[in-house]
């Protein structure tokens, strides 16, 4: 596994994947981006809130929240089955795509249940410890404590949960556990290139957050578009560490160091 992937290497080749597919991608982010602001149009998240408020029946929220959750899990899956399909084939195969997407599906909501137990016992642990320092230190001293401490590792688990999501789009289907295992190596070796496309995701999350809550007003198009725009950078983000991934597991490196003209053609040849 090679030790050091430069960050431009991967962007532009990954840029460049997305480029020569634009129109498929852009078709398949727009489908998606439809059936998500579909979904959204038949739930009045303002009168849910009333209701929930008035009645003080969580059970609608928490259908709500779980059915919200299913159908971004379904999504995030379609859209790591196309960019597979599109490593292999530059037409969209339904049957592969369908296959995968169902494949995908399932791990996820596994993976979502692995990481939901560990977060609980580390949550369970850290709250233990913040209730004791509560008594020996202040407040404002332990609002900061807890977003340095918090804060490294919530990067982890972020880079983390791309690579896993990237071995994902590997054509071969491998078991969940070899997938987690090789999502720890990978974020252990490459978090460099992976931390710069994380801080990048991360802002851009912020601003669109702020255009979203500008702009929430229940509009069908609106919220077509700010899928669209979500779907479309989170189908990059997920290209970028695949082919991180791919790039990391590649035997083509030798133990001595290429010439820069042995170096380009390899590039150039790695960028589909």
């Amino acid at each position: 596994m090679q030790k050091k992937i430069s960050f431009p290497l991967t962007f532009t080749q990954t840029r460049n994947f997305i480029r020569n597919r634009i129109t498929q991608f852009v078709l398949v982010s727009l489908t998606l981006a439809l059936i998500h602001a579909f979904f959204n149009s038949f739930f009045d998240k303002q009168n849910l809130a009333e209701q929930i408020y008035f009645s003080r029946n969580l059970t609608n929220y928490i259908l709500f929240v779980m059915l919200t959750l299913l159908i971004s899990i379904i999504l995030k899956a379609i859209s790591i089955a196309t960019i597979s399909n599109f490593y292999i084939s530059d037409k969209l195969n339904l049957n592969l795509l369908l296959s995968k997407a169902l494949s995908n599906t399932l791990k996820i909501i596994l993976f979502y249940l692995i990481i939901g137990v560990f977060i609980f016992f580390i949550s369970f642990m850290l709250s233990i410890v913040l209730i004791s320092l509560n008594l020996l230190l202040p407040k404002e001293l332990i609002f900061i404590l807890i977003f340095l401490v918090l804060l490294i590792p919530i990067l982890i688990l972020i880079i983390f949960c791309n690579f896993f999501f990237a071995s994902l789009v590997e054509p071969s289907q491998n078991n969940i556990l070899d997938s987690l295992s090789l999502s720890i190596q990978l974020s252990k070796t490459q978090w460099r290139p992976a931390i710069l496309m994380v801080l990048i995701c991360l802002a851009f999350v912020m601003v669109f957050a702020q255009l979203a809550i500008a702009f929430d007003n229940d509009n069908f198009i609106l919220d077509t578009l700010f899928s669209f725009c979500s779907i479309f950078f989170d189908i990059f983000v997920t290209s970028f560490f695949y082919r991180l991934y791919m790039l990391a597991n590649s035997t083509s490196n030798s133990a001595a160091p290429p010439n820069n003209d042995d170096k380009n053609k390899e590039d150039h040849k790695l960028i589909l």
